[in-house]
């Protein structure tokens, strides 16, 4: 009590030892202790109403923080429903985010597909392609064919002048033309496993084009191969030309000998004309079949020319569609890229905000723990209060029941119960403002909460545009794949058609052939013929040889200008015929040499180009790439600096709010706890010095009313300090009776001011009376009695007690210690209803008059008196 800051207690020791101090006047504790109690029954009672009423009210407040504090816990739970739902909700969206996943792999898968059908398309058109060179190659090897076919066919000609000679030269002929046959179907062979093994090797564009470049130096050394057997067949032919001289010598000078028999001849050679001209007539039709030939082959030459326009034309129409494959594919990689790009900035800006919120939830799940821990401190400092009330509030009332004599310790008491009652007041309006802050926080914390999903609904409904957006180009590009699809079917259609070209041109071939082996058998026919003519001639030379000698002498010399001027056209012809084809051959080889190198060149060039192109490309893409890599990773750092330093500054200001917050709830619950205690103080020194000037006033009234009542001036102080005490008890009990002898004495008390001795003590100020009066104490009360007269006895009763009575007076006193008004005045029950009971009964045991005063134990003189007035 001392150590709360209540200075008033040691003014009321020393007023408690006022009692002992009465020894000086000679009057008794014992009686004055009586009426102490019997005078505080009516504040004890009123203390304890109030008591009540607070333990009521605090009842009352409690149940409200209860409530609220259920409430509070509701909140909590609605929170924590809440934060499961967001929670629902994260794992809803990761669901979703595995499902746009899913799409992605679906959508590359689709990628990957459309991919492998354009490779396998490019592989089927380089297929194409190659067969296409082949064909072009099978069909120069043709025309090489008729080409030979055309000389052999002049060859012909100009040895039909000569069956005989033309003959061996015909066998020859065949023979190289077998020969060169087998060489075609052997190069067409080599050729064909070249082009299988080159069709294994080409993986990439840059090897299509080496092999190309093989084959056209391939061709070259063809072509040169065959400007050589061309030009060794002229040395043959020259070979020939002489061997051919010679029999025509020889022939001259059969001339000669056959010159007589030319009559004899005439008609052999008449007969010999006619099959000339016969055989002339075969050979102007096999010109005319040579020259219908010839037309079939200048039309498909020029079926070859326009084919190979149209197969350019498709060449590049596919380079065309290739190179916007190429660029839809980049541009579709790009765009995939930049949108992957946005979509994996954007799920790692909704995980850096998923994280965020997760740290906020797990900030706003932290703060609600520590609210409820803090909500259960308070729950626990409310409940020891309660415990620490309680065991007060029993102290307070043993010690009220046991030191019901001491009015100042009782009043210290319930200011003291007061003072608690208030600062439990002040715990509960604390601990519901900070419900009440605790509820605000609660409600901003929802808020956020309601912001974070609103936010994350508008980022899921962008997320939706943007997948709706992707299926959208999706789409488009299925779309695009299906037009792709069509061109593809378009361009295997146009193949197919070439095939079937080719494969026409592949039978008229096969027709020119069946026509060539056709000749050859007319051939053989005609030379069948010839051998069996050339027998017969050779048995008419035989028989006519001798006839002949004779005219070839004349006919020699005529044969020898005419055989001289032939061997010179002859010559002439063959100088120009020679010069006309080695001229053709020198600017076919030329040309294709030219063509050759062009193409060479142009395919490197093309070649290298790419190359650069792709390299620069992919110098381009590396540099870009790495670009938005280090961007990203500044941008990444700087967001994550900044963020940093956001939560740091948060964290700080967070921390500088709450500590000043602290300081000034201390501050101020420091000064409302000063301002209490000096009110509480201020309160209690005024009603000491109130209780203080109410006893001198009582003092004063009640020896007063003594002097007034009193029939014996005379009597002993002892016996006046009793009746004083015993008015001033009456009045306490019933103040209505003492107000009614002040109405009825007026003048007396006015008599009675000027003859009584202990005015001056009662007149004298309490200072000069707690100065005068230190050495007395509670202690110094007699415990039994005190004999002062000699009217005075003892009597022991069966409790233990003793009693002092006086025989034959009125004055009768009867000293009794304060157990039995303890046991009288003690609840039953520490609950506020027994108190409640107690306190009516205790009121309703007061006297209502003087003749109920003397009617109780205490006072009335003949209860245990059995020898008074006898």
């Amino acid at each position: 009590m001392k150590k709360l800051g209540f200075p008033s207690i040691k003014s009321l020791d020393q007023f408690k030892s006022l009692s002992g101090s009465a020894k000086s006047f000679a009057f008794s504790s014992r009686p004055s202790s009586d009426s102490i109690s019997s005078g505080s029954f009516a504040s004890i009672k009123l203390t304890a109403e109030k008591l009540v009423k607070e333990q009521a009210s605090v009842k009352a407040d409690l149940e409200m923080t209860k409530s609220k504090l259920k409430k509070s816990t509701e909140d909590i739970r609605v929170l924590e429903e809440k934060l499961q739902n967001a929670f629902n909700e994260n794992a809803k969206l990761k669901v979703k985010q595995k499902e746009d996943e899913k799409l992605w792999r679906g959508l590359e898968s689709k990628f990957s597909s459309t991919k492998t059908l354009c490779d396998q398309l490019t592989d089927t058109l380089q297929h194409l392609a190659g067969q296409v060179q082949d064909a072009e190659k099978d069909k120069e090897a043709f025309e090489d064919k008729l080409s030979t076919s055309t000389k052999a066919i002049d060859c012909l000609k100009q040895q039909m002048d000569g069956l005989s000679l033309k003959l061996g030269s015909a066998e020859e002929t065949i023979r190289n033309r077998e020969k060169e046959l087998q060489e075609l179907k052997i190069l067409r062979d080599e050729t064909d496993k070249f082009y299988r093994e080159e069709e294994c090797k080409t993986a990439n564009l840059i090897e299509e084009k080496d092999s190309m470049i093989k084959k056209f130096e391939a061709t070259a050394s063809s072509y040169r191969l065959e400007t050589e057997s061309l030009n060794s067949k002229l040395g043959h032919v020259h070979l020939e030309l002489a061997t051919k001289e010679d029999e025509i010598k020889l022939m001259l000078i059969t001339q000669e000998k056959l010159e007589n028999e030319k009559s004899g001849l005439q008609t052999g050679n008449d007969d010999l004309a006619e099959k000339l001209v016969s055989s002339h007539q075969e050979i102007k039709n096999l010109e005319g079949f040579v020259h219908m030939l010839a037309a079939q082959l200048v039309e498909l030459d020029k079926q070859s020319s326009t084919f190979i326009e149209k197969f350019k034309h498709l060449n590049s129409h596919y380079d065309f569609c290739f190179m916007l494959v190429r660029q839809e594919r980049d541009l579709a990689t790009k765009s995939v890229q930049k949108q992957y790009d946005q979509l994996h900035d954007k799920l790692l800006c909704i995980t850096s905000e998923k994280d965020a919120s997760l740290l906020v939830n797990q900030e706003l799940n932290n703060k609600m723990i520590d609210l409820q821990k803090t909500q259960e401190f308070i729950m626990a400092q409310l409940s020891e209060e309660r415990h620490l009330a309680g065991e007060k509030i029993q102290r307070l009332e043993s010690e009220a029941e046991a030191l019901v004599s001491k009015k100042s310790e009782t009043a210290l008491l319930v200011s003291k119960l007061e003072k608690e009652i208030d600062v439990l007041s002040e715990s509960s309006r604390s601990s519901e403002m900070k419900t009440q802050d605790l509820s605000l926080k609660i409600l901003s914390l929802d808020v956020e909460h309601k912001n974070n999903m609103e936010k994350l609904q508008a980022e899921m409904q962008r997320k939706e545009e943007v997948l709706a957006h992707l299926q959208q180009e999706c789409e488009k590009h299925e779309l695009h794949v299906v037009s792709l699809e069509k061109q593809v079917g378009q361009l295997q259609n146009i193949l197919e058609e070439k095939e079937q070209l080719i494969v026409q041109c592949k039978d008229r071939d096969k027709k020119l052939e069946d026509q060539i082996i056709e000749n050859q058998a007319l051939l053989t026919s005609s030379e069948s013929k010839l051998a069996e003519a050339k027998k017969q001639y050779d048995l008419m030379l035989e028989s006519k040889q001798l006839e002949l000698s004779r005219h070839l002498k004349e006919i020699s010399q005529r044969n020898d200008q005419a055989i001289n001027d032939i061997r010179r056209k002859y010559e002439v012809e063959k100088l120009e015929i020679v010069n006309a084809e080695k001229e053709k051959a020198d600017k076919a080889s030329g040309e294709m040499e030219r063509k050759c190198d062009q193409k060479l060149s142009e395919c490197k060039e093309e070649a290298k180009q790419q190359l650069t192109h792709i390299q620069e490309e992919q110098a381009a893409l590396v540099i870009s790439i790495r670009q938005d890599h280090d961007r990203k990773e500044m941008s990444l750092k700087a967001d994550r600096n900044d963020e940093m330093r956001r939560v740091q500054l948060q964290a700080e200001n967070e921390l500088r709010e709450k500590t000043m917050s602290l300081r000034n709830e201390h501050e101020v619950q420091m000064k409302a706890l000063r301002c209490q205690h000096e009110d509480e103080c201020r309160n209690l020194l005024e009603e000491l010095d109130l209780q203080k000037s109410k006893e001198d006033r009582q003092r004063a009234l009640l020896q007063l009313q003594w002097k007034v009542m009193s029939d014996k001036p005379k009597e002993d102080p002892e016996v006046n300090s009793r009746k004083d005490y015993s008015i001033s008890s009456i009045k306490m009990r019933d103040p209505d009776v003492g107000r009614r002898r002040s109405q009825y004495v007026p003048a007396r008390v006015n008599n009675g001011e000027k003859d009584s001795p202990l005015l001056g003590a009662t007149q004298t100020p309490m200072s000069k009376l707690l100065q005068n009066v230190n050495t007395g104490s509670v202690i110094s009360i007699p415990k039994h009695h005190k004999k002062v007269t000699h009217h005075e006895y003892e009597v022991e009763t069966s409790n233990g007690r003793t009693i002092t009575k006086r025989r034959k007076t009125r004055s009768t006193v009867m000293f009794e210690p304060p157990r039995k008004q303890k046991k009288m005045t003690t609840p039953k029950a520490k609950t506020p209803r027994s108190v409640v009971k107690g306190v009516k009964k205790v009121a309703d045991s007061r006297p209502s008059n003087i003749g109920d005063l003397f009617s109780e134990g205490s006072l009335n003189p003949y209860a245990d008196d059995p020898y008074a007035f006898d």
